[in-house]
């Protein structure tokens, strides 16, 4: 029997150190034998085969796309991992799950991360390391620190050369080249995806080098080399099939048709398009999101559960010890002074009894909180998710359809035409307020963080728009990034603010327009001002969008206050 056990052994080792490639490569045949692995670990109870075998499958279905399953293994390789004292894997997979986040939430990705990187270097886990610096570069870059995405990428490829990592250096190297890319060095750029690219193609990484390709064909899409570009996506897209790589396909679908519709080829971009739009509602669907954050809620909850329960055998090792005590105590002698001590230690008894059932309740409360707060989650994200799949899928459908006829009609009804593209135009934002509204409702607070990124990005936009006024951000070094607001304030906040921009844009003829940030103790101040012609005193306090404001501001128990004369600009302050 035990030589039986080694055997088995032996086979669940080899299919779990597959290399990276074999593991994603065909990523769908996989599942089952994997699946198939991890029910011979437990079978002949095989610790670390189970936890090998929960990270494999978590992988493979993520690269599926199935992101709701993948996560839930997440969750079962960290915790066998931790129970095995293998703190160096579980911290790599603290990061990975962390990098996965990098898309919904940057703050939360680098979070996770940096969990990850220090479990890590504490175990001095170098082939968890290297992975880590190399997804830290990422989100690193995501965030706009590229100074030291370069560095952690260098870190993780000198790692790589000092141990002959064959299938690992490529992934570094690409991530370098893209952003020398980035900051135009494409000379610099050219040679190090040529290295990465001719070692992919002799490891033949199918995955590796559809993404090579596909890296190419961005690396010529942003020097406006349209046609090279288009060339080596189509070459990427025939390789990300075979491969069976979803995500990559989905963003070749559309790299595509952008690149078409660069080239006036709106036909093929429509079609390319078509097939983005499919690929993506399969792998980024709100359920996704949903499932991801119930697990999460899951597996956070799971670890108050466990404190709660090393609390408990806290408390019940000190009540044995005051057991002890008491017997020992009992033995002494003297029989008045065994009845003195017989009702101090019953007091003593009593009051700890009445301490322990203090902090029971406590923790019961505890716990009642976590699963309200839990419920309401889920209410909040099940809205979010109809809204999503219900009225935004319409409303891009209705985009699509407009797109479609515009292509029809504009060489025979130009005047149609622009009506269409107004109606589009109105559809389009529409969709981005049910986005916004979506992002304040799938959340129970809103960090000050949070929304001044979601502003930011909102004057970016209006930046585009409007490419003659100069727009300033200014805020207060009082104001701490971590401060809560609720989702109901965050929304609010930022309707206010997007409502002032939009009408200091619009009607002041303004060639400069600031938001500046307050506090002062516990009363924020939000100012927005332009240098325009100013609003006419009978006129300040009438119109619907200053009606709006005014409403809003009171509905978070604040006030506004105009400041503004012909020729000498306008002042909002928003105070709360």
């Amino acid at each position: 029997m035990f030589g039986q056990n080694e055997k088995l052994k032996k086979e669940i080792d080899s299919l779990n150190n597959q290399s990276y490639e074999k593991k994603i490569e065909t990523s769908g045949s996989n599942i089952q034998k994997y699946l198939n692995n991890l029910s011979a670990a437990k079978k002949i109870n095989y610790p670390m085969g189970i936890a090998e075998s929960y990270a494999n499958l978590s992988m493979i279905y993520y690269y599926k796309g199935e992101y709701d399953t993948g996560v839930d293994y997440f969750l079962k390789a960290v915790d066998k991992y931790k129970e095995l004292g293998e703190y160096g894997k579980a911290g790599g997979l603290y990061g990975l799950y962390g990098y996965r986040f990098r898309r919904q939430n940057i703050p939360k990705a680098i979070e996770y991360m940096k969990i990850g990187i220090r479990m890590a270097e504490k175990a001095g886990a170098e082939d968890e390391l290297r992975s880590l610096y190399d997804n830290y570069g990422v989100v690193l870059e995501d965030k706009g620190d590229y100074d030291s995405a370069f560095y952690y990428y260098y870190k993780s490829l000198d790692m790589k050369r000092k141990t002959n990592d064959e299938v690992g250096i490529p992934y570094s190297l690409n991530k370098i080249a893209a952003l020398k890319s980035i900051l135009g060095d494409y000379k610099g750029a050219k040679v190090i995806f040529d290295e990465a690219y001719q070692r992919r193609l002799k490891l033949n990484d199918k995955v590796g080098i559809a993404e090579n390709l596909s890296f190419y064909g961005t690396f010529y899409e942003m020097q406006k080399d349209y046609d090279n570009a288009l060339k080596y996506f189509s070459e990427a897209l025939e390789v990300s099939k075979e491969a069976g790589y979803n995500w990559l396909t989905s963003n070749i679908y559309n790299s595509l048709a952008e690149n078409s519709k660069e080239k006036n080829d709106y036909k093929n971009a429509f079609v390319y398009l078509k097939e983005h739009m499919a690929y993506k509602d399969s792998i980024y669907n709100m359920e996704s999101t949903v499932n991801r954050n119930q697990l999460e809620v899951q597996f956070e909850t799971n670890e108050k559960e466990k404190k709660i329960l090393e609390q408990r055998a806290d408390l019940a090792e000190q009540r044995l010890e005051i057991e002890h005590k008491n017997r020992f105590l009992y033995g002494l002698g003297f029989l008045a002074l065994l009845i003195a001590l017989t009702g101090f230690m019953i007091y003593r008894t009593q009051k700890f009894k009445n301490e322990q059932l203090k902090r029971e309740n406590l923790l019961k409360d505890s716990l009642i909180k976590v699963e309200a707060e839990n419920k309401v989650q889920q209410e909040r994200l099940r809205i979010s998710r109809d809204l999503h799949d219900n009225i935004g899928s319409q409303l891009t459908f209705i985009i699509s359809s407009l797109d479609n006829l515009k292509f029809k009609l504009q060489k025979d009804n130009p005047d149609a035409v622009v009506r269409l593209e107004e109606i589009n135009q109105f559809t389009r934002n529409t969709i981005n307020e049910l986005r916004d509204t979506i992002w304040a409702m799938s959340k129970e607070n809103i960090s000050f963080s949070d929304l001044r990124i979601r502003i930011n990005n909102f004057i970016e936009n209006a930046k585009s728009a409007a490419s003659d006024i100069d727009f300033k951000t200014e805020i207060s070094s009082a104001i701490e990034e971590s401060h809560k607001f609720s989702a109901f304030e965050g929304i609010n906040l930022y309707r206010l603010i997007q409502e002032a921009v939009n009408n200091a844009v619009k009607h002041s003829d303004a060639s400069e327009i600031s938001v500046k940030f307050d506090k002062s103790g516990d009363k924020f101040r939000i100012t927005v001002s332009d240098n325009g012609k100013g609003i006419p005193a009978e006129k300040i306090g009438t119109g619907n969008g200053l009606d709006n404001m005014k409403n809003r501001i009171l509905d978070l128990g604040g006030s506004l206050d105009i400041d503004s004369a012909p020729g000498e600009g306008t002042r909002l302050n928003f105070s709360f």
